[in-house]
């Protein structure tokens, strides 16, 4: 059963979203925006958990189902294996339903969609995951003790991923950063207001018995648990969505009333909202983008929130505007990545991406890199940042950028994440000042 056909079963729709995701590169939240409102709230949550917990843990979920029904899911229905990751997920994940009535949904629901004998191997093959009994150990014991492999599976990595991360933090580290790059963040908000303003945002969300806490660093923001919705902060014309490592990205500018400023690829608009809150009546935002709807989008957001200082400009940061040379205080460089330091908020860049798209990426955001450089005054900021940790995206990136341009100088650059206890998408941020 399709997505477009509305399904009025939350585990029907799970399986189609899941697929949907795998089969057609497409991102879990997109697609949840466009399903989800036919559902009371406690389905949605629901859903939201089955499709976001089922590609988190899918090579954990698929090494069980190939353990018990002894063929590769290469070779299983697509429609019938996403019932099965979907049950499974239930099954390992989730303890709150007992096993054997989630088998019985599982089997009725592809008996209903599907031949009677994919029914009986739906049947089949989840009961022998629970006659197997899956543990730790026994997935370690299967993988023939093979340490390496037994971590990558059971966190869900792919081999080149797994090996990359290892690189950049090292042998002590590799196996619990797999682990803490496979647990999901929570929503974290940013409030335009003084510290009172945010205490009285915690309080309200924790009224309605959502946990919420002031953010590490920045002063704007929030941590909640993910029972954040929408419908919680609409009516809240000083409240928004954005995690804190993009908050930081546009702190670290540090804008003053009356600044001019470019958002030179500025999809979804989280960056330019935050940005004309902080430059005030008297500065002026102009934000940019290469995408005409989700400049729309940028635009309804902007009415919502009452701002009339942002100019919209469709506009490639690969195409050089020479009529915004040397025009801005601040140019803001959000830059296409290969978004992997995501990856606790959005799983399926796991499964998306490729090992070859950082360097891909590194030199689309060089080209546009260039262009912003053009733009920024003598004495201005350029804030250049990436949510990724390839090295060619990162501090390779800034090192050629500044090897070519000795009129900018690097003022701070880090990740935004230095530790296994951080609560934010991982960044990699550079403040370069033009110095002629």
């Amino acid at each position: 059963m399709l997505i477009g056909q509305r399904a009025q079963n939350p585990k029907i729709a799970a399986a189609s979203l899941t697929r949907k995701v795998l089969e057609k590169s497409l991102f879990i939240n997109e697609l949840l925006n466009n399903t989800l409102d036919v559902f009371p709230l406690s389905e949605r949550r629901f859903i939201t958990e089955l499709t976001y917990g089922t590609i988190r843990n899918l090579a954990h979920l698929d090494f069980w189902l190939e353990q018990a029904s002894g063929k590769p899911v290469s070779r299983i229905d697509r429609d019938v294996l996403s019932h099965l990751r979907i049950a499974l997920y239930q099954m390992l994940f989730m303890h709150n339903r007992d096993a054997a009535q989630i088998v019985h949904e599982a089997v009725e629901i592809v008996k209903s969609s599907s031949r009677r004998e994919a029914a009986g191997f739906t049947n089949f093959t989840l009961r022998e995951v629970l006659r197997i009994g899956p543990s730790r150990y026994k997935m370690f014991q299967r993988l023939g003790l093979d340490r390496d492999r037994f971590y990558r599976v059971r966190h869900s990595f792919p081999d080149w991923l797994a090996d990359l991360i290892g690189d950049l933090v090292g042998e002590k580290y590799r196996y619990k950063y797999l682990g803490f790059a496979n647990t999901p963040l929570g929503i974290t908000l940013r409030v335009e207001g003084e510290a009172a303003r945010r205490d009285a945002v915690i309080a309200d969300l924790r009224a309605q018995e959502v946990s919420a806490e002031p953010a590490a660093i920045s002063p704007y923001g929030i941590y909640t648990d993910r029972a954040v919705t929408w419908s919680m902060i609409r009516d809240w014309s000083d409240v928004h969505i954005q995690d804190e490592s993009s908050q930081l990205a546009v702190l670290d500018m540090e804008l003053k009333a009356g600044d001019t400023v470019l958002d030179l690829c500025a999809a979804p608009g989280g960056k330019t909202l935050f940005a004309s809150w902080l430059v005030g009546p008297t500065g002026r935002v102009t934000a940019a983008d290469v995408n005409a709807y989700k400049l729309k989008n940028i635009t309804e957001a902007l009415l919502r929130a009452g701002r009339n200082n942002v100019d919209i400009r469709l506009q490639d940061g690969g195409a050089h505007r020479p009529e915004w040379n040397d025009r801005f205080d601040a140019v803001l460089l959000d830059a296409p990545c290969s978004a992997l330091g995501t990856l606790r908020r959005h799983p399926e860049v796991k499964w998306l991406k490729k090992p070859t798209d950082g360097a891909q990426m590194a030199t689309l955001a060089l080209t546009i890199l260039e262009n912003a450089a053009r733009y920024v005054r003598p004495g201005g900021t350029l804030l250049f940042s990436v949510c990724t940790f390839t090295r060619e995206e990162t501090t390779g990136q800034i090192q050629q950028f500044v090897q070519k341009h000795p009129e900018f100088k690097v003022e701070k650059a880090y990740y935004t994440i230095s530790s296994l206890l951080d609560n934010r998408d991982v960044f990699f941020i550079a403040r370069l000042r033009r110095t002629r």
